[in-house]
């Protein structure tokens, strides 16, 4: 009887045992949650790439603007500038005497008038401005303009070439095929409009 009873105790035990070692044991579906719980936090935590649009790189010293559109898109303010200079400079005043003295005005007066309108000449329809007598102009104003247009023609055909060769400017063929239409425009300031391609044959 006391086998028995010994026998069923050591059967206890060694079952309680086995349950006690299952229950410890990692389970092989465990491993696969925590790997798939780790990798989908790994997901969730890791930051959105932003995908950015590619520049389009310029080449250095090229530009979208076509070569004649650049040559010419300056020449009426370079050319009205450097008249204003010119008019103001030592070298313009014994042309200007003979001018002075048909208009009745003051060369004082004349140059002050040049230095006040040099930096408005930005670009051809503000040179014109200055060439181009207007009805409410005063009889003053309407002789300094006179004389300004005298002296651009002066400009132009005797000293418009050194200038060009000898200074800063861009475009210098550009400025020099564009020299006797800007005379011409000068002469007659109600067509100075435009300035078209000087490379084209049509005479303008």
């Amino acid at each position: 009887m006391r086998f028995l009873k010994n026998k069923i105790a050591r059967a206890r035990g060694a079952q309680s045992q086995k349950l006690t070692i299952i229950q410890n044991k990692p389970s092989a579906f465990s491993h696969l949650n925590k790997s798939t719980n780790a990798s989908s936090h790994s997901v969730t935590q890791s930051p959105s790439i932003e995908i950015k649009p590619k520049k389009r790189n310029r080449i250095p010293g090229q530009s979208t603007t076509p070569q004649a559109s650049r040559a010419s898109k300056n020449i009426a303010k370079n050319y009205g500038r450097k008249i204003c200079a010119f008019a103001t400079s030592p070298i313009a005043t014994p042309y200007l005497e003979s001018f002075v003295a048909k208009e009745g005005v003051q060369l004082d007066g004349f140059t002050n008038y040049v230095h006040d309108i040099k930096d408005n000449i930005d670009g051809l329809f503000h040179f014109r401005s200055v060439l181009l007598e207007d009805e409410n102009d005063s009889p003053t104003l309407k002789a300094y303009k006179r004389l300004f247009k005298a002296i651009s023609e002066v400009f132009i055909k005797y000293f418009s070439v050194n200038w060009i060769f000898h200074s800063k400017v861009f475009h210098k063929e550009a400025h020099l095929k564009f020299r006797f239409k800007m005379l011409r425009r000068i002469q007659s300031p109600e067509l100075f409009t435009y300035m078209k391609n000087a490379n084209r044959n049509r005479k303008d």
